[in-house]
This record gives C-alpha cells, structure tokens and sequence, in this order.
C-alpha cells in the first residue's frame, strides 16, 4: 500500500494535511484492517500517527479496536510506540482504557524498556490519576532498583513531576528513608538525575 513506502506515507500525509474533514475519515478508512502492520512499520507509522493528530477521536475507534490484546507488543515496538503515544495524547481516556489496561498489567517490565519506558511516561503526563496511581505503586515497590536502572529511572523522574500529592510522596519518602541509599543515589549515574528531580519538587 501507498502509506508503506517512504515516498508514499509523505503522500498520504500530506493528503491528509490538505483532506475535508470527511476526506480524512476517508483516507484514515484505509487503514481499516491494516492497524497492526501499519503500527510497525517504518512509513506506515506516520500516516496512523497523522490520522491520530487530525481525526475526531470517534473516527479512530477502529485502530484502537484493532491493537486490542497486542497494546504491550506494539509499546516495545520502535514505531509502534509513538502510535500509542498519540493516542494516549489525543483520545479521551474512556476510549483508551481497554488498551492502557493491558499496558498497565506489563508496566512493571514496559518501564525498563527501551521503548515502552515512553508509553508509560505518556499514561503519566496523560493518563488518569487511577492510571498513574497503578505506576507509582510499581515504582514504589522497588524505587531504589528502578530510580537507579538506565531506562526505569526516566519513569521515575516522571512519576515525580506528574504524579498528585499522595503517590508523589510516597515516593519521596521510600527515596529518602535511608540516608545512605539516598547518599549513593545521589551519586550514581542514572540515580542523580532522580535525586535532582526529587528535591526540585521538593521545592515546589
């Protein structure tokens, strides 16, 4: 299909780019059946991260139907990814939630990977304070690991800035229990970072 060549997916975005309202609906139909593949691919991402940025969320119901059952799969995904990114952005979080709860039944091994580290920062800058309720209950059962792991440590800088009050100091307070963990924490390389962002909310 077009969108799945390099020059093809920069056609169809730029069609999409120009399309009615009902054009759009019509070239985003297109994709209808084809979510999965078009998620991994390397043009193909694009035009469904496009169709994402530019429907009315109730247009897209198909590429969320269509990802059910393989939203932790298409997280580690390099392209799928940034797909769930967008919709995690732009739908409202009834239409998300079957696929962010399959998300957050893995979110324990998505926030150490490479690519589903991303997703999970998004269901926390985004997502519902159930939803980041359910990651900073991850985190905090294993803080000093995670706050020190190359890739986990990023969720848990995010946890701080987007996490409310309760969830926020609770991970304050695991971080800060032992003022020789929190000593070398502070030193490690990945950990620091954590620790900086801590005491900058802190301050706030």
């Amino acid at each position: 299909p077009l969108a799945a060549s390099p020059a093809g997916c920069r056609v169809v975005q730029r069609a999409l780019d120009l399309a009615t309202g009902q054009e759009q609906i019509m070239i985003a139909e297109q994709m209808r059946g084809h979510v999965r593949d078009a998620s991994t691919s390397p043009h193909a991402n694009h035009v469904l991260q496009k169709c994402v940025e530019l429907l009315h969320p109730e247009n897209l119901q198909f590429i969320l139907d269509e990802m059910k059952g393989h939203a932790v799969v298409t997280a580690r995904h390099r392209f799928g990814c940034r797909v769930l990114e967008r919709l995690i952005e732009h739908c409202p979080s009834w239409q998300t939630e079957p696929i962010l709860e399959e998300i957050l039944a893995g979110v324990s091994q998505l926030s150490r990977h490479t690519f589903g580290n991303f997703v999970v920062q998004h269901i926390l800058e985004h997502g519902t304070q159930p939803q980041r309720k359910v990651v900073a209950g991850m985190l905090y059962s294993d803080i000093q690991r995670l706050a020190r792991h190359r890739v986990a440590s990023h969720v848990v800088r995010a946890a701080l800035v987007h996490c409310e009050g309760e969830d926020r100091d609770r991970l304050i307070a695991a971080m800060r229990a032992d003022a020789n963990e929190l000593a070398d924490l502070s030193h490690h390389h990945c950990g620091s970072f954590v620790v900086r962002e801590m005491r900058r909310e802190m301050r706030r």
